[in-house]
């Protein structure tokens, strides 16, 4: 695989009856089954989380260390290196790769240059960098695996190693395979936050119904050393759909992955669109999520309540489940659709509770995303924003307390988990 430099014994395994017609069987078959069932609700995923809300809760400390006094920071470095990191140390346990700055630096000049990398044109002139970033992290992560420093990480790096070694993929080729498997755990998640954090102070309307539906689930208890306020992640998912519908809505006008297909047979569409066998159809996200026939005619504008049901619906125009892919779908359905999810939420509901953000030149401009990643399904911004953070009026004072319980309800934002 050109992105990640495995070698050709490597890509010969990962080849092998990867489209699955000579039964379920095959590294690419096994992988694909162990990523869902790994990330799928239950105590694997809850373990993850927990590390991650954790990790998120202790850098909002740190940004409320100064108790009542603001700070300057940019908004998407912030995204980027908080979610990285918490990311990273949910997946890959006590000895993270991702500890070592170099890594992290690395991780994100490989990113920066994947376009280069897979156009594959004089590669060691136009992606040297880019290159060179790669190999340090993939060094990063042989040592990882070399010193079984996965068995102290989650169920899933656990089981994409068993996998690995079951289908006789490389020490060396797995580990240049987990840069890959970085990428999709990192790439989209940042900029989520960064665009979700924008929206929402961007919007003082929507900014306070979110909060005030987010203050509704807080539990709040008198202690010795003052107030303690328990924020229930699990029960932010259940019951706050405003917010939930501000998150749909701004993945709805952020995303623009492309689901690809194969015809497997002439296929008749509406009567009129003959599909021809083994031809390519291609869809993009971003046109269907930008159809006024789909979303009606304020398509383009952000409509924080556009999914809510009943009293706190805000659109006349009823939202078409299966037209909002921002997980894509079918065989292809973002298999960490869950995690994502969970974490995005939760670096949110934690921001909004304690801290006001006010641009530095006092206007919320979106910056522009041309040069968003081909890895990408989330717009990167092309630049940053510095905000100022001012802890909120009488949270400085709080202990706070962010928690997860078990659950193993299916969170129902992509199409196909949904039962209603």
């Amino acid at each position: 695989m050109t992105l990640c430099a495995s070698s050709k014994d490597g890509n010969e395994i990962i080849a092998n009856n990867v489209n699955g017609e000579e039964g379920d069987w095959g590294f690419s078959h096994d992988t694909y089954k162990l990523m869902h069932s790994s990330l799928a609700p239950g105590p694997g995923l809850d373990g993850m989380n927990r590390i991650m809300i954790q990790n998120i809760a202790h850098s909002l400390n740190k940004l409320g260390a100064q108790g009542n006094k603001s700070l300057n920071m940019r908004l998407r470095e912030w995204s980027r290196h908080e979610i990285t990191m918490a990311t990273t140390n949910s997946v890959y346990g006590r000895y993270n790769p991702f500890k070592d700055p170099n890594v992290e630096n690395a991780f994100w000049e490989f990113e920066k240059g994947l376009d280069m990398i897979l156009i594959d044109r004089l590669p060691s002139l136009t992606a040297r960098k880019a290159r060179r970033a790669r190999d340090l992290v993939g060094d990063a992560f042989r040592h990882y695996f070399e010193a079984k420093h996965h068995e102290y990480g989650s169920t899933l790096v656990q089981n994409r190693y068993k996998t690995s070694m079951q289908n006789k993929v490389s020490v060396g080729d797995t580990a240049r395979l987990e840069v890959g498997n970085t990428v999709a755990v990192l790439v989209n998640t940042a900029p989520a936050v960064f665009w979700m954090l924008f929206s929402l102070y961007s919007n003082p309307l929507a900014l306070q119904e979110c909060r005030d539906e987010v203050e509704s689930v807080v539990s709040d208890t008198n202690e010795i050393n003052g107030m303690r306020r328990t924020v229930n992640v699990t029960s932010v998912k259940q019951n706050c759909p405003i917010l939930i519908s501000a998150f749909q809505e701004v993945l709805r006008q952020r995303t623009l992955g492309t689901q690809v297909r194969q015809v497997m047979q002439d296929t008749m569409l509406d009567g009129r669109y003959l599909l021809k066998k083994d031809a390519t159809v291609i869809m993009p996200s971003l046109v269907m999520h930008t159809d006024p026939a789909l979303w009606g005619p304020d398509v383009l504008e952000f409509n924080h309540k556009r999914f809510t049901k009943g009293k706190n619906t805000q659109s006349s125009h009823k939202p078409n489940p299966k037209a909002l892919r921002i997980f894509g779908g079918g065989t292809t359905l973002c298999p960490g659709r869950h995690f994502a999810t969970t974490e995005i939420l939760a670096t949110v509901v934690m921001f909004i509770l304690r801290y006001d953000l006010f641009p530095l030149d006092d206007r919320w401009t979106p910056p522009k995303t041309e040069k968003t990643s081909i890895a990408a399904i989330v717009m990167e911004p092309d630049t940053d924003i510095t905000v100022r953070v001012v802890p909120r009026e009488g949270t400085a004072d709080c202990e706070w307390d962010f928690k997860l319980t078990d659950s193993t309800m299916v969170f129902g934002i992509a199409a196909e988990d949904r039962h209603d």
